[in-house]
């Protein structure tokens, strides 16, 4: 097989999951892990993936909408929900930003809670959290049409006058390599001072987003942030995530 056709080949693997390992490309190309590691570089170097330590991932310039992210991995997602559901006590108060794992946590907790004060950039979670929530407040900015969330200086202004016990939020991606990222600045200083302006932080990443890696780093993290997830992350996300003190919850499949 030519140089030119290994690179189509990883390419496509690269396009179809999150990222690809040496290994999986040494058995499905029939060559060795140096000729592996050689086209990984050179494909890194003409920016088409991101070489990660064994292996490459995906550069993605943008989210995928809304509508699409909304039906990725709606089981995981339900068990992450489920799982925040039950850490949270009634009466609580939290700040949730937006996203489609978000979503369906405010769908849970709505459910199970009651008397929470909610703070959220998220006009869809404002609305369905009502049953929980005894106070609301929708932070003020710029109103993103395909999100239905505002952002900006403005809402980042109006967060700033409030703390409280959790802080919900998502992530882009996360990878051993950047640890969490986003595909927006505004997203990710939103992410950033929800967490920072909270008792206790955590992450909603279920594991679509292993492997992901966007173009914006948000962190550092506050001490005490938690990923909360439906499944045992990669051995290498999961020694990033150890060596960086943040822990891991592994959501339990629901009816267990």
């Amino acid at each position: 097989m030519l140089p030119s056709q290994r690179h189509q080949v990883i390419l496509h693997r690269v396009a179809a999951q999150p990222a690809v390992t040496i290994r999986e490309l040494t058995t499905s190309l029939g060559v060795s892990r140096e000729t592996v590691r050689k086209d990984i570089e050179q494909l890194a170097n003409e920016n088409r993936l991101r070489q990660v330590r064994g292996g490459a991932t995906r550069i993605l310039t943008a989210e995928p909408p809304s509508q699409m992210r909304a039906v990725t991995n709606r089981e995981g997602k339900a068990r992450i929900a489920a799982h925040v559901a039950a850490l949270i006590a009634d009466g609580a108060s939290l700040f949730i930003d937006n996203g489609s794992t978000t979503l369906a946590v405010a769908h849970a907790i709505a459910q199970r809670r009651q008397g929470l004060i909610v703070y959220t950039n998220d006009l869809k979670i404002a609305e369905i959290i009502v049953p929980a929530a005894r106070e609301i407040t929708v932070l003020g900015g710029r109103l993103d049409p395909a999100e239905t969330a505002t952002f900006g200086i403005e809402t980042l202004e109006h967060l700033a006058r409030y703390r409280a016990e959790y802080a919900l939020i998502g992530a882009g991606g996360v990878s051993a390599r950047a640890l969490f990222t986003d595909f927006s600045r505004e997203a990710a200083e939103m992410r950033l001072r929800m967490m920072r302006q909270s008792e206790e932080a955590l992450i909603l990443t279920d594991s679509s987003k292993f492997g992901e890696v966007g173009q914006v780093v948000f962190g550092p993290l506050p001490k005490g942030a938690r990923m909360i997830t439906d499944m045992e992350p990669p051995e290498e996300i999961a020694a990033a995530l150890s060596a960086a003190s943040i822990g891991v919850d592994v959501a339990d499949v629901i009816g267990e």
